[in-house]
């Protein structure tokens, strides 16, 4: 079993999780870590949203939603977790599962990766308003490598707390061999493959544990 990891980190830009290493989806642990989380973020008095334990976007089925042993939680209040879809084994995928991100930040916490979020240095980043859930909501799309897209966030303010789901387009990176790897070749991702579905996802977004 390889250990969740989640990557909300920025540095030069904003990069997400690609398929490096998401939970197998059928393992419990990882959502008992999720259901650990959601209830330090309520005691804390924060609202916890989430997608239930699954949801399809395209013909793909994305379950959990996933914690980490640890690194789950968020500088300032808040929660990280992770959804994952298991891909058909193709020579390219290997079999390998895809993951979708979703980051509850307190006000507080937002406060300090705001501007990192919302000011990405990746060149060529775009945005456009978007409505989820009644709300307006920034949709930001990233190039890399050869992809004219291979990230997409999303920012949603709800109040207490401000949303941010990410999705990476998996897929290979060109070359496969030598010091420097970059994004190529088609996109796993049904999201980046059509960056509404994105949308049409998030209207599903609702209070856990309903």
């Amino acid at each position: 079993m390889r250990k969740l990891t989640m990557s909300f980190a920025i540095a030069a830009g904003v990069c997400f999780a690609s398929c490096s290493s998401p939970p197998d989806v059928s393992d419990e642990h990882f959502y008992q870590d999720f259901v650990r989380d959601a209830q330090t973020m309520q005691n804390m008095g924060l609202p916890v949203y989430w997608l239930g334990r699954e949801f399809t976007a395209g013909d793909l089925t994305f379950r959990g939603p996933y914690g980490g042993d640890f690194g789950g939680e968020v500088q300032g209040g808040g929660m990280k977790m992770e959804y994952a879809a298991s891909l058909e084994p193709t020579p390219s995928s290997y079999g390998a599962t895809l993951p979708f991100e979703i980051t509850i930040y307190s006000q507080a916490a937002w406060a300090l990766v705001s501007g990192r979020i919302l000011n990405p240095e990746t060149p060529g980043t775009t945005h456009r308003s978007v409505t989820i859930l009644g709300k307006q909501a920034e949709m930001f799309s990233a190039p890399g490598g050869t992809r004219p897209l291979n990230a997409l966030w999303l920012v949603l303010d709800l109040g207490d707390v401000t949303v941010v789901v990410g999705a990476n387009a998996g897929g290979p990176v060109t070359p496969v061999t030598g010091p420097l790897q970059t994004p190529g070749g088609p996109a796993w991702s049904p999201f980046i493959n059509d960056p509404n579905l994105l949308v049409q996802v998030l209207q599903n977004l609702r209070p856990y544990p309903q």
